[in-house]
């Protein structure tokens, strides 16, 4: 599955874990994605959603 908001398109970053050592190792950040029942373009449907955008959607409603 991707790991995309269907409303802004927020993905995976990218970064380094870095340990005590200073040691850098590749790491992803992924998007705070959850299941919502969304009105996009006027259609009520279900999407996956990040936090954000479900914030935002509440404060507007």
């Amino acid at each position: 599955m991707a790991q995309r908001c269907e409303i802004c398109g927020k993905g995976p970053q990218y970064g380094h874990h870095v340990s005590h050592s200073k040691v850098h190792t590749k790491r992803r950040f992924l998007p705070n994605l959850h299941p919502a029942t969304v009105t996009i373009g006027g259609q009520t449907r279900k999407a996956m959603v990040c936090t954000r955008c479900l914030r935002t959607a509440a404060r507007k409603a």
